[in-house]
């Protein structure tokens, strides 16, 4: 890391690639704990997202049996609200395992 007028000799850049070496090594040197915590909150997500899945099935269906009930009128403009925030979910789900899937790549 010289000046341009003054180049780095052979024992700096020695350095350098020493210091470089010990920083990946700290790096590669992770936590069995750290690595056990992203598990943790993996699994909690991934359940976390079951439940939200459940509760929303559910509350389509009721949307169906009111439909049912009250008849198709009645029901038009919550249907098409519902139908609009399912699209932009599934967008943004779409979205986000492409995301993990580059990161996990």
């Amino acid at each position: 890391m010289g000046a341009t007028n003054c180049p780095e000799t052979p024992r700096q850049k020695m350095i350098g690639m020493m210091y470089l070496v010990l920083t990946a090594m700290l790096a590669l040197n992770v936590s069995k704990d750290i690595i056990e915590a992203f598990s943790l909150v993996d699994d909690t997500m991934v359940a976390s997202t079951a439940n939200t899945m459940a509760k929303n099935e559910s509350d389509y269906s009721w949307l169906q049996g009111q439909k049912a009930i009250l008849g198709a009128e009645k029901v038009k403009d919550a249907e098409q609200k519902a139908n609009v925030l399912k699209q932009k979910t599934d967008a943004l789900i779409n979205e986000i395992e492409e995301i993990k899937k580059g990161l996990i790549i």
